[in-house]
């Protein structure tokens, strides 16, 4: 019997074949962000801003930091990364992972003694035309609405942000208010206890002057504590800041595009029509190439002189699976069903921003005449209450009627810095109206 041989060229074969897989396993594709649609354009992340003065405009600092542990964006931000990871395909030169295979017989019973055959094969699927193009392009709008979601996702923590910090304000603004009222009241106390020893004035209008001052102190007391929770809430809201200095002037209106309510869901829209490109391309399972090796080894009988046989085989194989409707008329729907509703919520969109902005205007007017309303009415007040305390020296008017008075101007200071907090607040609402998340 001849010894048996393995052709060189099979070996050869086998190990170029070994070779490429190798080489695509280790492939490593390039991340690179393809340019947006039109009229999608990524927003950058902002700039965090180191801690600086406590005063100024700081609500835009005091925004990042709540942005910073706000668990909608976090679980975004981890979104926008795992679509992002798709650009590893988009890139790849093979829309799937190749792969590496082989066989081993050997016939146990037959005319043909010792027959043993051995194969090899190595393959891969491939893209179908324009598939990788859209593929990439459904990546890119993947990415694109999901930035614009965290856009959108800053100005709802704006709000947040917002009303803490004008409600934070306002216990301040009642707590001052408090205070001065306990000043005042403290002031004419030590008065009326003068008088009533000089015999000026009866002891019930002492009584009179010490209820008002407990008045005062349980006032003081209640808008304290309002005003510390108010703060405290304010910082667990933006991870320790202090609703401390200056919040943001008026900014003027901008095209309604450009609203981050809006462009989600025309980013959405333009996903959602990637998505329906690459369907159309993909009307198909992405079909497979192959390269195979095969080695044939047998001893064909005879009389005389057996012959030993020794074949080689390289060969190509394919695999191109065949359109069906029920594998494309589902696909088909379900990505018209996600265009029309994106297209339903762009349209709700528009009219609910268009109301908003109408609606912020029509506060902030009210709001600037009810605020100038005020002022008057607290300058008219005061003075009321200046010229009550001379005649209560002169003897003029009772300590019931001082008071009456003082209640008044003190009904005109609360209504005063109401009007001014409420303004401050219409003022804030329409820059959100607009869309506008604080900046500096």
């Amino acid at each position: 019997m001849k010894t048996m041989r393995c052709i060189p060229p099979l070996l050869t074969t086998t190990l170029v074949l070994v070779l490429a897989a190798s080489a695509a396993a280790q492939t490593k594709p390039k991340l690179a962000v393809s340019p947006l649609p039109p009229g999608i354009e990524a927003k950058p992340k902002p700039k965090q801003k180191p801690p600086g003065k406590p005063f100024g405009l700081v609500l835009t600092r005091h925004l990042d930091q709540a942005i910073g542990i706000d668990a909608q964006s976090a679980a975004l931000e981890a979104q926008r990364r795992a679509v992002a990871s798709r650009y590893a395909q988009a890139n790849s030169f093979t829309p799937g992972s190749p792969y590496f295979g082989g066989s081993r017989q050997e016939r146990v019973k037959g005319n043909v003694q010792g027959y043993r055959e051995s194969e090899l094969e190595i393959g891969m699927p491939i893209w179908l035309p324009g598939e990788r193009e859209a593929y990439e392009l459904n990546v890119t709008a993947g990415v694109a609405e999901i930035v614009e979601r965290l856009a959108l996702r800053r100005l709802d923590v704006a709000a947040l942000v917002r009303d803490a910090w004008w409600m934070a304000q306002r216990t301040a603004k009642d707590a001052a208010i408090a205070r001065d009222r306990l000043a005042t009241a403290r002031d004419i106390g030590h008065d009326m206890k003068r008088r009533v020893e000089l015999g000026e004035n009866a002891a019930q209008d002492e009584l009179l002057a010490r209820n008002e001052t407990l008045a005062a102190e349980t006032e003081v007391a209640q808008t304290d504590a309002a005003a510390k929770a108010a703060r405290a809430a304010y910082e667990v809201l933006t991870d320790g800041a202090t609703p401390d200095g200056t919040l943001e002037a008026p900014l003027p209106a901008r095209p309604p595009e450009d609203h981050p309510a809006l462009r989600a869901p025309i980013a959405a829209l333009a996903k959602a029509q990637a998505q329906m490109r690459l369907i159309e391309t993909g009307f198909i399972d992405n079909p497979e190439i192959a390269i195979f090796g095969r080695n044939e080894q047998g001893t064909e009988p005879a009389t005389e002189d057996p012959i030993r046989s020794n074949n080689n085989t390289v060969g190509v194989r394919f695999r191109i699976p065949l359109p069906t409707p029920g594998r494309n008329i589902p696909r088909i729907a379900e990505a018209q069903a996600e265009f029309d509703r994106a297209n339903a919520e762009f349209g709700r969109a528009q009219r609910l921003v268009a109301a908003e902005i109408n609606a912020a205007r029509a506060a902030v007017a009210a709001a600037r005449r009810a605020d100038s309303l005020a002022a008057k009415r607290l300058s008219v007040a005061t003075e009321q209450f200046d010229l009550a305390r001379r005649s209560f020296r002169l003897g003029e008017i009772n300590a019931f009627d001082l008071y009456r008075v003082r209640q008044l101007q003190l009904d005109a200071q609360r209504a005063r810095a109401s009007a001014a907090i409420d303004l401050g607040v219409a003022l804030s609402r329409l820059n959100q109206a607009f869309g506008y998340a604080p900046t500096l």
